[in-house]
């Protein structure tokens, strides 16, 4: 008996030999219209799910913790699915100063969000002369935001002129942040950075100084920017180090302003 069972066993077809079977010419011609049935319903499903995506919903949902809106010149529907903008720009909702501009833009749904309950949007850019790729969505009372770039450069973003930082180069990096509407120090973070033919100039208009190619990994926790590292080389100056940089109570949300004369920095 047990010879047999044996025996048996060692010559069971696999599942995968069993499926392969299944899935023969045969099998497909004798069921074709179900399985036609099947696929068109699955398409269906599908278009309808993405269709009936709320849009308006997500978006607004994971911009209102930050205190931001969003305008377009245009949109539109995006075959197969999502929406495209033009002339996109993302404000801040208490002063109107601009924090993000995009030449052209689209928006699709995030699968992975709406399967846990919470409807995110991924955003594809042209933006600042490169590609940017973000996925967002509402986590509680804060907007989870994961992001990556490519070759953007920075002396076309008016918003971090207007911090006073004069920075130029293309840079890329990736990151992931969780912003909170209890302000700053509720925020956390990390962002990892790259940059090519890097410069600062000290104030507009000044000779620029030249960082060359940088590398840097800053995290946000607590009010905190920490430099983890930061590495230059090629410039007029070479970099090596770490640093922080204590953003409360100095940055007020409200105004989107930071007080640089108030910027505590350690080595």
């Amino acid at each position: 008996m047990e010879l047999r069972a044996r025996a048996a066993i060692g010559v069971a077809d696999s599942p995968v030999k069993t499926f392969s079977r299944l899935i023969n010419r045969a099998f497909i011609r004798e069921h074709a219209i179900q399985i036609a049935y099947v696929t068109a319903g699955a398409i269906l499903f599908v278009t309808f799910l993405f269709a009936t995506f709320p849009y308006a919903e997500a978006i607004s949902g994971v911009l209102q913790p930050m205190g931001l809106r969003l305008g377009s010149r245009e949109s539109g529907i995006s075959f197969p699915i999502g929406i495209k903008m033009t002339g996109v720009s993302l404000d801040s909702i208490i002063d109107g100063r601009a924090v993000f501009q995009s030449d052209r833009l689209r928006i699709t749904p995030s699968l992975l969000a709406m399967l846990i309950g919470s409807p995110g949007v991924k955003v594809h850019a042209d933006a600042y002369g490169g590609k940017l790729e973000l996925r967002a969505r509402r986590s509680g009372d804060a907007t989870s935001l994961s992001f990556s770039g490519s070759d953007l450069h920075l002396e076309r973003y008016t918003a971090l002129r207007a911090l006073g930082l004069n920075l130029g180069g293309a840079f890329s990096g990736d990151g992931d942040f969780l912003i909170s509407q209890q302000g700053v120090a509720a925020d956390h973070g990390e962002i990892n950075l790259a940059a090519a033919d890097a410069l600062l100039r000290l104030f507009p208009g000044s000779p620029p100084i030249k960082i060359g190619n940088l590398i840097a990994t800053i995290k946000l926790n607590k009010g905190k920017l920490t430099f983890e590292k930061v590495d230059t080389h090629g410039g007029d100056l070479t970099i090596s180090g770490r640093g922080v940089i204590e953003l409360e109570p100095y940055l007020d949300r409200k105004s989107t302003r930071l007080n640089s004369s108030h910027l505590v920095i350690s080595y």
